[in-house]
């Protein structure tokens, strides 16, 4: 298990009476079976952009282009093991923590200086207890310095992925309905 002071990112937020650290990590093709565990305890997300589930092979062959990309970057949220957890939520092959969200972004896109988050997934089972805030908070620090806005991709006009990043202080910034709309955020420069 690695030690909190080497973390990547840490965040501290309300996950029932218990503070919760998030860790995030790069994901890479050998992580195809926990992001498919991700995606099959949300099949929500997939139902909002009429997509179906990808099988093991698409997501592994998904992270291993990720990979390839230097500007696209997929990580896992990775829960401090002593946290209190639902059944069903993976373990990370790695660290041994559980696997808590998914999140993919890109650098530079749609402009230099911007990076767009594509995709943040938190699993079915841990969703409204304050993961996606603490996994969007670690991404913010990860990315300051770095980025001059963030940017989150909003699929179909979702009421209530809108009113998550708006809680985050993330505002309208591109309209591009009916497909998508955009919400950025300025970090500091």
């Amino acid at each position: 298990m690695p030690d909190v002071d080497d973390l990547d990112a840490v965040e501290r937020a309300p996950l029932g009476p218990d503070a919760l650290l998030v860790h995030l990590r790069t994901a890479d093709a050998g992580d195809a079976g926990a992001v498919r565990a991700l995606y099959l305890a949300s099949p929500t997300y997939f139902q909002a952009i009429s997509k179906p589930v990808p099988t093991s092979s698409e997501v592994r062959t998904d992270l291993t282009l990720a990979a390839q990309d230097e500007r696209r970057h997929v990580l896992l949220a990775l829960l401090d093991p002593r946290t209190p957890r639902p059944n069903g939520v993976p373990t990370d092959a790695r660290e041994r923590w559980p696997v808590a969200a998914y999140v993919d972004y890109k650098l530079d896109y749609p402009e230099v200086g911007d990076a767009t988050v594509n995709l943040l997934l938190v699993h079915g089972a841990l969703q409204s207890r304050g993961v996606g805030t603490a996994v969007v908070r670690a991404l913010e620090a990860r990315l300051d310095g770095r980025v001059h806005r963030v940017l989150s991709s909003i699929y179909g006009g979702n009421p209530r992925t809108r009113r998550f990043w708006e809680r985050l202080g993330y505002r309208f910034a591109i309209d591009a309905r009916p497909v998508l709309e955009w919400y950025g955020k300025r970090l500091a420069d």
